[in-house]
């Protein structure tokens, strides 16, 4: 029924046009549909067969992008390595391996699916590939973990420089005490300034190696090369003056010490000239070097080969939705050559189907070819036929997920997909435009690099998802304190980036970075708790630091190290001390470790001796330095780089060290018949890592006399990990090794301390020992403290005591041993024989 009209079918009569047409038409329709049934029958084994594909090629679609998206993760890791060692997760890269194999070999399995028909497609699954990937992969891991296999070329130059430069430091200074202006002297100061020229120079050669100052370092290399050879050959000129000038004789100096000084730069110049070699070579960076050969191409031949995978199958997919509008085509013409041997009826039918049905068909067939082909310009008329559109209606949806995949990858590959900022990728590209821009414009551009203090605490006692709110819930600050036209972004872990562009003075950076000190430090509610978080900014302004992006980011990275090391919670600018500071650390640091593997460190031993009688009890082994043609260094020009060196040279350094105690030791028993106790200071690391217990147990039992061994530990070290260092202590007491507790008084909780821990000893910090004679507050509480210790049955020793006044008053008090400047300073191994033979032991 359709609105108010009914109608009624009746079945017509031979008499009559539309009977004679009803009834041929029915003798016609029973061939039809015995053909339509032999038909259907054929184009349904045809379509399902065709469907099953087009859904096995959708999975292998779907497998190909997850893929491509593990690679560029993949790609990602390996550029951030490169960038900064040492900070991504080596198990990060590993899960990523892992889940790269699994999805081929879900991908080989898909395309086996497809069957023989389709052996093209098999060849496009570089599934073999992936265990030379794998191994390759490795070879970064370890190369990029070690300083030595990743910069092979740097660790060639002797120290023959300092030698050079506090040769002459030594006689500039003799030079200025006697106020000598002679022409030796004016020679002198000319050959310091020539070599320290040449030293900058050689400094900047190594900065340009590493694209600081040029984007084409072999320019900035043969610039320095040149300035440096220019310096070279004017030292030895001078040197050779300096030979043939008469020196004061006030001056110290030996034969052939100008000689010593032309041997020492001209080896210095053979060390240059290999490191110069190895710098122009492409293998100067063994990780870059297999980045870019291997690592890098295979990369990049997989993403081609799953890309032409990719559109291979989409190609198919469409030929397959051709292949079933052919086969309703050939079933129309089937149909028409049947009506043709029929009546004129058919043929009127057939016509009227033509234009009614079959056009719309061809034309939206046509239109769905020209689409899958990449017209985006065709528009797909609505079919009339429910097949048909349902059919066009699935095309489109594909073609939409296709669409919504590539826009979800572009989104993933930019953006941070916990706190939805921009990614590192994102932001220096934003970087770097914001640059191009200020420099047109004679703008300044600001960075500020933030990072939270105290994360990792948080991180770890309230777990990772608490951790991640932390983050998402900073990210929305930071966006809420800087302007729209910023940028904020996340580079990884809990370090954020903000981009200021076109400000006009560096006091805008100044603002925004307090007004972010200032929200981070609003309450963040996780659970039913509130926490307190701050952040450290560094702050890098172009185009005063630096002009180029990577640049800019590392002047803020240091600039942020810097705030830190000033207290956290703060902020800091960049400036050029900055980076002199780091390259003096890492000097430093790469001497250290040659030290060890020199063998350079040494014990001097203090005495400590009873306070009334002057018995020698013990020794005190204290770390020197002793480099190769310098003066003697001291614990405070080196422990806090020490302490930051690997495990391996920690068991090394130690190794020699405790020989020269067990040498120290027999030398004491065979020339002098004493067993002399020894006391060492414990490494913090040692007592806080219960890993390394056993190592301090199994190095104690290596010594040839375990029992004559002191132990002392200092008061804050025991604030770290209270449990872990009671149950060393407990190990130590097994084996009957005295403890003392070091700088006592300088600490907190000193009195729980005394309480808590079996402690044989104390030492009372010279810093209260220092003033007993002449203030009367000292005096009183150095008095305190020796009777607190001896109530609980403790020794008490001294140190620092370097007047007869001192130590009279501490013997007055009842203090139990001395040990300081009045006894005697630290002494060397064979003075320390020497002085056994003058003390009562």
């Amino acid at each position: 029924m359709t609105g108010n009209r009914e109608y009624r079918w009746r079945l017509p009569t031979l008499a009559s046009y539309q009977g004679q047409y009803f009834y041929m038409a029915l003798i016609l329709i029973v061939v039809l549909i015995s053909s339509a049934w032999v038909g259907q029958h054929y184009v349904s084994h045809t379509s399902e067969e065709q469907i099953n594909r087009i859904a096995v090629r959708a999975l292998a679609e779907k497998e190909t992008g997850k893929l491509l998206r593990e690679l560029q993760e993949i790609q990602d890791w390996l550029g951030n390595q490169l960038i900064e060692p040492g900070t991504q997760s080596g198990s990060q890269l590993h899960f990523l391996v892992q889940a790269l194999e699994k999805h081929f070999e879900e991908l080989a399995d898909n395309i086996q699916k497809l069957g023989h028909k389709e052996p093209l497609l098999k060849t496009l699954v570089p599934v073999s590939r992936l265990s030379r990937f794998k191994t390759d992969i490795a070879t970064f891991l370890h190369i990029s973990s070690n300083n030595v296999l990743r910069f092979p070329g740097i660790y060639i130059m002797q120290p023959k420089s300092r030698a050079i430069l506090d040769a002459l430091d030594n006689i500039a200074v003799q030079l200025a005490r006697e106020h000598n202006m002679s022409r030796f002297t004016h020679l002198v100061y000319q050959a310091r300034h020539t070599w320290l020229q040449l030293l900058s120079e050689f400094h900047l050669l190594v900065a340009n190696r590493f694209s600081v100052f040029s984007d084409n370092p072999e320019v900035g290399i043969d610039a320095n090369s040149k300035n440096i050879n220019k310096y070279l050959h004017q030292m030895q000129q001078q040197l050779v003056q300096l030979q043939k000038a008469r020196a004061p004789a006030s001056l110290q100096l030996t034969d052939d010490l100008w000689q010593r000084l032309l041997e020492n730069v001209k080896e210095w110049n053979q060390y240059y000239g290999n490191l110069l070699e190895n710098l122009h070579s492409e293998r100067w960076r063994e990780d870059m070097y297999l980045y870019k050969t291997s690592l890098q191409p295979q990369i990049q031949q997989m993403q081609s080969d799953l890309k032409q995978l990719q559109d291979r199958l989409f190609q198919q997919t469409a030929d397959d939705i051709t292949g079933l509008t052919n086969i309703a085509s050939r079933l129309s013409q089937t149909i028409f050559v049947l009506t043709i041997l029929g009546i004129f009826w058919i043929l009127f039918a057939y016509i009227y189907l033509k234009i009614r049905v079959i056009k719309p068909i061809a034309e939206t067939a046509h239109a769905l070819r020209e689409e899958a082909n990449g017209n985006s310009d065709v528009i797909i008329p609505r079919p009339k036929l429910a097949e048909t559109q349902d059919l066009v209606e699935a095309f489109s949806e594909m073609r939409r997920q296709v669409w919504k995949r590539q826009q979800g990858l572009d989104h993933l590959a930019h953006h941070d997909p916990l706190t939805q900022l921009p990614n590192r990728l994102l932001f220096m590209d934003r970087l770097e435009h914001a640059l191009n821009i200020a420099h047109r414009h004679n703008k300044m551009v600001a960075l500020l690099f933030l990072d939270l203090d105290n994360f990792k605490k948080i991180n770890d006692a309230l777990g990772h998802f608490a951790g991640d709110e932390l983050l998402v819930n900073v990210a929305g600050r930071l966006q809420k304190v800087v302007r729209s036209s910023d940028t904020v972004a996340r580079l990884g872990g809990d370090e954020f980036a903000i981009l200021l562009e076109d400000i006009g003075q560096k006091a805008f950076a100044r603002n925004v970075a307090q007004k972010i000190l200032k929200e981070l430090q609003t309450p963040l509610e996780i659970g039913s708790q509130q926490y307190h978080i701050s952040g450290s900014i560094g702050i890098s302004i172009a185009p005063y630091d630096d002009n180029q992006p990577e640049d800019l980011l590392r002047d803020a990275d240091a600039a942020m190290y810097e705030a830190k090391r000033r207290g956290k919670n703060n902020y800091y600018f960049f400036s050029s001390e900055l980076l002199q500071r780091v390259s003096r650390q890492l000097d430093l640091e790469h001497r250290l470790r040659g030290a060890v593997l020199k063998k350079e460190f040494l014990f001097h031993f203090q005495p400590i001796v009873e306070a009334d009688t002057g018995k020698l009890i013990a020794v005190e082994a204290l770390m020197r330095w002793q480099p190769e043609n310098e003066p003697l260094k001291y614990p405070a020009e080196f422990m806090e780089t020490m302490k930051s060196q690997n495990l391996d040279l920690s068991k090394k350094l130690m190794k020699h060290l405790f020989s020269q105690v067990d040498h120290l030791q027999t030398s004491a028993q065979l020339e002098h018949d004493i067993q002399l106790r020894v006391s060492i200071n414990m490494a913090p690391g040692a007592l806080r890592d219960p890993t390394r217990h056993s190592g301090v147990i199994t190095t104690l039992h290596q010594l040839k006399f375990p029992s004559h061994i002191i132990l002392e530990i200092t008061e804050d070290t025991l604030l770290e990990d209270l449990a872990t260092a009671r149950a060393l202590f407990s190990e130590l007491r097994q084996l009957g090794i005295p403890l003392v507790l070091d700088d006592f008084g300088t600490g907190q909780s000193s009195l729980n301390h005394l309480r808590t821990y079996p402690f044989d000893s104390i030492k009372i910090d010279r810093e209260f020992v220092r003033d007993i004679s002449s203030d009367e507050e000292d005096a009183i509480l150095v008095k305190a403290i020796t009777q607190l210790a001896h109530s609980f049955g403790m020794k008490v020793v001294a140190e620092g005591v370097e007047t007869e006044a001192q130590r009279n008053y501490l013997i007055s008090i009842g203090c139990d041993y001395l040990q300081g400047f009045v006894i005697s300073k630290p002494l060397p191994m064979d003075e320390l024989l020497a002085f056994l033979e003058t003390v009562e032991t």
